[in-house]
Parts: structure tokens; C-alpha cells; sequence
């Protein structure tokens, strides 16, 4: 078994589902797209990384979608909330014996195959790698051993999230790397100050 795990969080590609912040400006189905166009650029980003990697789906596994086809296995999230299913995607995982474990999400287009490879280089000497977001969150979490308190007690999608992770990585005494802050897409003026806003969606930016 490989020593490092990349796992990829993402929701079902469901009308309504998803991007809801983004789909009450600019609709559902335009909000759809831009979940898919960030799945179809993750997934290539993320294809060059030489680690295992496995996407987590939020409902069910997506037969020969963007992921399968770059090289990822197929999981299905578990747990009542987004803490929940995180913390036991890295505990099922660390016990099947991975030494290094980096998860990311789908909504940070600038998130690069280098980032990844930094994340993993700071878990060699460090608990905890985390990529802030210009939001408040993170679009990047490492571990080099399970932590449950990481994922307990915080208000996801709410712009304490980074902030609350360090307070408790703190408070366990655990060492933490930092990488550079990026931009997630959640909103509108999220897809209006972005590269990959401007390239795909600029007929919903110029409104």
C-alpha cells in the first residue's frame, strides 16, 4: 500500500443539490455547471498526483464519471454532517494503513498537483497541513494520524472554520503547516474576482 492518500470530498452532480448559495443568483441549472466544470478541472489537476487517490461522493458512486477516468477509486461518504463523514473518511482510512492523508474538496479551481505534493511534504514533519480560503474555510486538510477533535464542535461553511480548526489544533498541541490562501467558489462575487469565472461564465459575470 502506498504511504500517502489523496481523498477528493464532492457532492453528486443533482439539479438543486448543489452550489445552492451560487444557484439562488444565477440558477440551478447554471449552478450545476459550475459544480461540473470545478469536478472536471479538479479531477485533471489532481491526475498527476502519484499517491492513491479516491474520491468520496455525498450519496451515491458515479460510474465512469470525470474522477474514474483519472484514476480514482469510488467511496461514498458516511455521517450525519460534514465533520462526521471527513473524520471517518481519515479514520477508515489511516487504519487501513496510510501514514499521510490530504483531502480536498471541489470548489478551489487555482488548487494545483504542486499543492498536494507541498501539503504531503509538510506531513513528513508535521500533524497537520491545512490550505486556508480567502472565505473563512479551507480548501485543504492534511493529517499524519487520525484527530476527531479536528472535526468536532465547528460550524462548517461559515468563515470561523479555519480559524477554529487552528484554535483546537492548538489546544491538542498539534504542529501545523500553512499553505498559500486561495479562492474558493461559493458565491457569485466568488466566480466574478476568478480566473476560471471569467474564462467560463463570463455572459453571468458582466450582468
Amino acid at each position: 500500500m502506498a504511504a500517502d492518500l489523496l481523498i477528493v470530498f464532492t457532492k453528486n452532480g443533482q439539479l438543486g443539490k448543489v452550489k445552492t448559495r451560487l444557484a439562488a443568483t444565477i440558477g440551478e441549472h447554471e449552478a450545476l455547471k459550475v459544480h461540473r466544470l470545478l469536478s472536471e478541472k479538479t479531477a485533471a489537476q489532481m491526475s498527476g498526483v502519484l499517491s492513491d487517490k479516491i474520491v468520496y461522493y455525498s450519496n451515491d458512486i458515479e460510474v465512469g464519471d470525470v474522477f474514474s477516468t483519472h484514476g480514482f477509486r469510488q467511496e461514498i461518504q458516511h455521517g450525519d454532517d460534514l465533520g462526521q463523514r471527513m473524520n471517518k473518511a481519515f479514520a477508515d482510512k489511516f487504519q487501513q494503513g496510510y501514514s499521510s492523508i490530504v483531502m480536498i474538496g471541489t470548489d478551489c479551481p487555482d488548487i494545483s498537483k504542486e499543492d498536494i505534493v507541498n501539503a504531503f511534504s509538510e506531513l513528513k514533519f508535521k500533524n497537520l497541513v491545512l490550505g486556508p480560503a480567502r472565505d473563512g474555510g479551507y480548501y485543504l486538510i492534511g493529517l499524519s494520524s487520525p484527530e476527531e477533535e479536528l472535526f468536532t464542535g465547528i460550524e462548517w461553511s461559515t468563515s470561523s472554520v479555519f480559524q477554529k480548526t487552528i484554535d483546537i489544533a492548538q489546544k491538542l498541541q498539534l504542529t501545523v503547516g500553512i499553505l498559500p490562501k486561495k479562492q474558493d467558489i461559493d458565491t457569485i462575487d466568488d466566480l466574478k474576482s476568478c480566473d476560471f469565472g471569467k474564462q467560463h461564465f463570463p455572459y453571468l459575470i458582466d450582468q
